[in-house]
């Protein structure tokens, strides 16, 4: 936000009752929910938010309950898109490529786009699944979805079965752009993983074993697991 921006907000929240209006970074909003009281956690907070469409990383510094952020990174176009699009690009489409006859949808681009478009809340679904199981099931029967028909004019009807080996294969050089960048923000800073007192996960990919693990072993072994990461 702005200046600007900040104003507005706090003009706001004045219309709707509120006496006291503080606003807060994501970042050490994050840091109050998983709970910077804990004396044993003062130090270097790293806080990894992995977002929809964004990614930032940030520095953050903790003292007897008062935060600061030290420094901040980020990429604005990763996040949980991009891990959809290429379970879509990478697994789904190959497989539907198996049973059905797909040739024009790659000769026309709409063809291929409105295939894509159509499987993002699939590959969305079997990731999701993945953070929880080993192996994930997907199946149009009996549900109100369109995917269209192949060449041969046969109703495509997706029914999937990937497993989180063959999700780790696609998705793991997306994660590990975020973990660089972590990286990069440490340097910069002249500390390693090992200065941190934790590692707070924020965004709803971050449930993913996948990613954790990176972390644990590139980053640093006190990865906080203990805050819902879509609440935070």
């Amino acid at each position: 936000f702005d200046v600007n921006e900040k104003t507005h907000t706090k003009n706001a929240a004045a219309l709707a009752g509120f006496k006291q209006c503080e606003l807060l970074q994501e970042p050490i909003a994050a840091c109050y929910a998983y709970g910077v009281s804990s004396a044993e956690k003062n130090g270097f907070w790293l806080v990894f938010d992995f977002g929809g469409g964004t990614f930032d990383a940030a520095l953050v510094k903790v003292e007897d309950g008062i935060i600061s952020i030290i420094d901040t990174e980020g990429n604005n176009y990763l996040g949980g898109k991009n891990l959809d699009e290429a379970v879509v690009n990478k697994i789904l489409i190959p497989k539907l490529q198996e049973t059905y006859s797909l040739d024009s949808f790659f000769a026309e681009d709409w063809k291929i786009l409105t295939l894509r478009q159509a499987l993002k809340s699939v590959a969305e679904e079997l990731r999701i699944n993945l953070s929880f199981d080993e192996n994930a099931n997907y199946s149009a029967y009996d549900r109100d979805t369109d995917f269209g028909e192949d060449d041969n004019g046969e109703t495509i009807e997706p029914d999937f079965e990937i497993s989180r080996n063959e999700l780790s294969e696609v998705i793991m050089p997306i994660y590990q752009e975020a973990v660089d960048i972590c990286k990069q923000l440490l340097k910069r800073n002249n500390l390693q993983g090992s200065d941190l007192a934790t590692l707070v996960l924020v965004g709803g990919p971050t449930f993913s074993p996948i990613v954790r693990d990176m972390l644990r072993q590139q980053i640093t072994d006190k990865v906080d697991t203990h805050v819902d990461p879509m609440t935070v």
